[in-house]
């Protein structure tokens, strides 16, 4: 159950033009977004990085996706959204099933294996060796290691808030819409 009382766009016109902006991202207004809109001049800026995170990477889909599934480990709404995704953009089973317990993929080609094992350790105490960054930069360029970066704490940030909000997972048919969505962006 939501900690914080509902936001929508009849709250006030602030929420409301960030709603549509962020409708017009996305297709729709995630109940995770919805629930900053509390700060709609806060939610404007977050959504602008997620949009980006999400759409305007250097990343390809599958990429894109992988980073936000390593990031969603361990936060139940994000990586509810996310495994389905991920799957969708191609990423198999096994291996979201692998991240999900915490191991890097065997089953992933070894640039994605760089990306898994460097998104774990960043988000550890100790934060990602030079070993795992050496071996993420042998694979991609500067501006995508970035991205993956930006992206994977665009999500972990984002999914911090969802828990400590106690926000509510999406119907499945906004869910639907959100893998409708993915395809016609990504062009699956």
């Amino acid at each position: 159950m939501s900690r914080l009382p509902p936001v929508t766009e009849k709250s006030s016109p602030e929420v409301a033009a960030v709603f549509a902006e962020i409708k017009a991202t996305r297709g729709f207004v995630s109940n995770a977004l919805s629930a900053v809109g509390h700060a709609p001049e806060g939610l404007k800026h977050l959504a602008r990085l997620g949009a980006y995170t999400k759409y305007q990477t250097d990343l390809p889909e599958r990429l894109r996706e992988l980073s936000i599934l390593c990031a969603a480990r361990g936060v139940s709404y994000a990586w509810t959204h996310h495994s389905a995704l991920a799957v969708q953009a191609g990423i198999p089973q096994s291996a979201v099933d692998d991240i999900g317990a915490g191991r890097v993929p065997s089953a992933l080609p070894p640039a994605e294996q760089a990306i898994a094992r460097y998104i774990r350790e960043a988000f550890s105490p100790e934060s990602a060796s030079g070993d795992t960054f050496a071996e993420l930069a042998r694979h991609f360029t500067p501006r995508q290691i970035t991205d993956i970066s930006l992206t994977s704490t665009y999500y972990r940030a984002l999914g911090t808030m969802v828990m400590a909000f106690g926000v509510e997972m999406e119907s499945s048919a906004v869910m639907d819409i959100e893998k409708n969505w993915q395809k016609q962006k990504a062009g699956l």
